[in-house]
């Protein structure tokens, strides 16, 4: 199925690995030319040689998240890069994980910065360029935990329900203007950050790989996880025109995990 979308300009923050590289590489084989944005440069620009060794078209983009300042500009560098953005998809590093209690005042306040601060000013700074475009597509990536409470993961429940809220409220305020916004709700995907979150559960509850890993696929009807690739498609799906009366929804990509209407 051609997705049309050669050509399309499309913007991935927090690409250098994880969902947001599976997103790059998934838009890119579909023939958009992706910015890949992210902080480490080595692992971006791997981000890049892999879509230019499979016959894609991309270019790295310094933007930090944990840097605000580099919003705005990593921003107007890929729309210049690509004379303009047609998709954008807001991802950011996950947040630490652990029980309520075992959480500082310190670490909400880095978590509500690195994803619902960000995330706002990322969004304002791209939107201008949609409209410029004529619409396009502003896709969120959240976690299943906005659809139902993981254990031991206070911080990315909390801050990514605020993201929801934005994107819900963007894709209504912005729906003629022709921006439809989305979120993708992540469960379990093998991912680097998957496989971290398994690595603290063990330690945390003195177990062994297998059970911890088995905590994570317990709610999971398909007993597994996710591929990256699995999701990056999704997300191609959700930028293209077969998606094209979807907006302000917030879709489950987690094996079955969240049992929410």
């Amino acid at each position: 199925m051609d997705l049309g979308l050669k050509g399309k300009r499309a913007l991935v923050t927090a690409a250098s690995r994880g969902l947001g590289r599976a997103a790059a590489v998934s838009l890119a084989r579909e023939g958009a030319v992706v910015a890949v944005a992210g902080r480490a440069s080595e692992v971006r620009d791997s981000v890049v040689a892999q879509i230019a060794q499979a016959g894609g078209q991309a270019v790295a983009v310094d933007l930090d998240f944990s840097n605000p300042g580099t919003i705005a500009g990593g921003v107007e560098e890929a729309a210049r890069m690509l004379g303009g953005l047609d998709i954008v998809v807001a991802n950011t590093p996950g947040p630490a994980s652990g029980p309520f209690m075992g959480i500082t005042a310190a670490a909400w306040r880095d978590a509500f910065e690195m994803t619902v601060h960000a995330l706002a000013d990322l969004s304002r700074v791209v939107i201008p360029h949609l409209q410029a475009a004529g619409g396009g597509r502003l896709i969120f990536v959240t976690t299943v935990g906005v659809k139902m409470v993981q254990p031991d993961m206070v911080l990315s429940d909390a801050t990514r329900l605020a993201v929801t809220g934005l994107a819900k409220s963007l894709s209504v305020e912005h729906a003629g203007d022709n921006i439809l916004v989305n979120s993708l709700c992540p469960g379990p995907i093998a991912t680097d950050r998957y496989l971290q979150l398994i690595d603290a559960t063990q330690k945390r509850q003195g177990l062994d790989r297998d059970g911890a890993e088995a905590i994570w696929l317990d709610e999971v009807p398909l007993r597994r996880a996710g591929s990256p690739e699995q999701f990056g498609d999704l997300v191609a799906v959700l930028a293209s025109d077969a998606a094209s009366y979807v907006t302000g929804a917030a879709l489950a990509v987690d094996g079955g995990k969240s049992r929410a209407y």
